[in-house]
């Protein structure tokens, strides 16, 4: 099952054919539809909707299982953008600190989520690795960097440089913050 669109109208289509769609975890055919909605912050000052609910219908079959899709563009449980993330990753790079990296990169929030999502994506990087290694081998030049400036040399040189943890999202359909 896609979980992962990279625009509305890709979504939409997805919705509207969602009948056709087998349940991954039953395998039942014709037994999703639509569920609603997941609303909230989808970014510090507005909210909307951040997701799309579908639900394995259990009259139809199904196994009651409800699963989410998004736009690649989301971040799950996240009210800042895969931009605004990858903004922050190469000031952290750059940056002599996590605090100076969070104010360049201009998102608008307390700096101890800065603290909480360095921790995160820490935690994160073998699961990146995995993922990316399955796109293409890792850079030949060896970072001298810490091992998250590895990860995003790697992440650069599978992805490139533009809309790359969308992309990641998008080609790989697993969370980027995902730790297992």
């Amino acid at each position: 099952m896609q979980v992962f669109f990279e625009c509305r109208a890709h979504l939409d289509a997805y919705l509207d054919r969602l009948h056709l769609l087998s349940c991954v975890r039953c395998g039942r055919t014709g037994a999703f539809v639509r569920h609603g909605y997941i609303r909230g912050y989808v970014s510090p000052e507005q909210r909307g909707v951040r997701a799309w609910r579908v639900y394995c219908k259990p009259e139809r079959g199904g196994c009651g299982c409800a699963p989410s899709i998004r736009l690649a563009g989301s971040l799950l449980r996240r009210c800042f953008s895969t931009a605004e993330l990858w903004a922050f990753i190469r000031e952290l790079c750059q940056a002599p600190s996590t605090k100076s990296a969070w104010e360049k990169s201009g998102i608008r929030m307390p700096l101890d989520i800065a603290y909480r999502l360095v921790k995160r994506l820490h935690l994160c990087r073998p699961v990146l690795r995995t993922c990316l290694c399955s796109r293409g081998p890792p850079p030949r030049e060896k970072c001298e960097g810490s091992a998250l400036q590895q990860v995003v040399e790697h992440l650069r040189s599978a992805l490139g440089d533009e809309r790359t943890i969308s992309a990641y999202q998008q080609l790989l359909q697993k969370d980027f913050l995902a730790i297992a």
